[in-house]
């Protein structure tokens, strides 16, 4: 089962789920999904810290995310913050801004085949 956040909708405050989210408008102050992920569309803006197992943003995501399994960045997102995860797919075009944090200890127990891993040493 999948939340949508509609474009005309706007949300101030703590979200927490354990289902899957898709934002298509606008969320401020926290996100916590203790097992879904969050989707963020290309119409969507979020202004929060993010822990959640799984991250896709096709829009706009300032905070600091933490992600169990995976973050994605699409060709359209624009991110900045902290990104702690064990997996991480930055497509060409994507803008970021801030630092990623490659958690080992979670790679090792959530390795997924299809995901690239990647290693301090290789994220500049």
């Amino acid at each position: 089962m999948t939340t949508t956040i509609g474009t005309s909708l706007l949300i101030s405050g703590e979200v927490t789920s354990q289902e899957d989210i898709t934002i298509l408008g606008r969320v401020t102050g926290q996100i916590r999904m203790h097992e879904g992920g969050l989707f963020v569309a290309q119409t969507g803006s979020v202004d929060a810290d993010v822990e959640g197992a799984r991250v896709t943003v096709q829009g706009t995501l300032a905070g600091n995310v933490a992600a169990a399994e995976r973050i994605e960045l699409t060709p359209t997102a624009n991110v900045s913050g902290m990104l702690t995860t064990c997996a991480i797919l930055m497509h060409e075009g994507a803008t970021f801004n801030g630092t990623i944090d490659i958690d080992r200890q979670t790679a090792k127990t959530a390795r997924r085949p299809g995901i690239a891993q990647a290693t301090p040493a290789a994220v500049k």
